[in-house]
């Protein structure tokens, strides 16, 4: 007869896991980042706030995800890692995001 031990089972350890670099977004991610953005900046639709990144795009003669980079970048904050020193600058979208209370889950510097 087997005697009935009072040990615990024994429980499986995890497989170690790999630490993924991070990788950057791709265009579809970056527009969809950016119109939220501009949706929530200026409570327009999502059709608006493409047009705005398109209107932008042209007038600064960058491509739609180009400009939407350069929006989502400058809503990240200065001190964003990503941020470029000589990211191209957009007054009007400057303006917009100093009017937006900030957001709950940023570092603070």
């Amino acid at each position: 007869m087997i005697e009935d031990t009072a040990e615990t089972p024994l429980t499986p350890v995890p497989a170690p896991t790999r630490l993924i670099p991070r990788r950057r977004p791709d265009g579809r991610e970056l527009l969809a980042t950016a119109k939220g953005i501009l949706i929530a900046a200026r409570r327009c639709s999502d059709a608006q706030a493409f047009d705005e990144l398109l209107d932008v795009s042209r007038r600064h003669h960058l491509t739609v995800v180009g400009a939407a980079r350069h929006l989502v970048d400058l809503a990240a904050g200065p001190s964003s890692p990503r941020r470029a020193p000589g990211a191209v600058r957009f007054d009007e979208w400057e303006q917009l995001l100093a009017q937006l209370p900030p957001h709950p889950h940023a570092y603070a510097s």
